[in-house]
């Protein structure tokens, strides 16, 4: 019954507002098309997958060792607490930006501004995205691939606050395109037999979109 009534509420709202045409006539249509998406899903290649993660695991490890020869000792990287006591105490480094626990803050955006006072800091930044893709990209594809070698993501109509579209578990849409990193991830990505991957992007939509309504030539 709740959702009923919610159901009811809504559509009402729907043609008060006047964006019904929106929703039958775009969101309503777009539905099935989205959940063949999920279904269909995107092949990727596993060899190379479990290819590139050997690689970036064993280029996480490289960082790691040249970050503790900085340190002149071994440490959890990944513990601000330790990382703190290393930069600031050890090494030396100042900084006067504190956590709300009164810990000098070793958050990234920080770690930017002072890349520059050692060159353990540009490592810990390198070290960081590398383990970030792995984590995040490299094996949890491998983990989330489905028997016939494709990933099943969720497509989310109204994802964004803009309105626009978004993948869930995994987000496919986040994956850097600029990077070196990034590429080799996206390499991953391949076409089922006799078919061929298409890439494309508007241009400035937005503004054309502007350009269009206010007929501005």
């Amino acid at each position: 019954k709740t959702l009923g009534d919610a159901r009811i509420k809504l559509l009402v709202e729907l043609k008060e507002k006047d964006p019904a045409g929106v929703y039958e006539n775009i969101e309503k249509p777009l539905m099935p098309v989205v959940r063949e998406m999920k279904r269909q899903g995107v092949m990727l290649d596993p060899s190379y997958l479990n290819d590139l993660s050997e690689t970036f695991h064993k280029e996480l490890s490289d960082f790691e060792k040249r970050i503790w020869k900085h340190a002149g000792e071994e440490f959890n990287i990944n513990s601000p607490r330790q990382l703190g006591e290393v930069l600031y105490n050890k090494i030396g480094i100042s900084s006067t930006k504190k956590t709300a626990t009164g810990q000098r803050s070793t958050r990234e955006d920080e770690l930017v501004k002072m890349q520059d006072k050692h060159p353990i800091i540009k490592d810990i930044l390198r070290y960081r995205g590398l383990q970030k893709l792995l984590s995040t990209y490299v094996d949890a594809f491998v983990k989330l691939l489905d028997t016939d070698g494709r990933l099943h993501a969720r497509f989310v109509q109204a994802g964004a606050a803009t309105g626009r579209m978004s993948s869930q578990n995994p987000n496919l849409q986040n994956i850097p395109i600029r990077s070196e990193l990034g590429r080799r991830i996206r390499k991953a990505f391949i076409a089922a037999p006799g078919f061929t991957l298409l890439s494309c992007d508007y241009s400035q939509i937005e503004l054309r979109i502007m350009a269009h309504i206010s007929q501005d030539e």
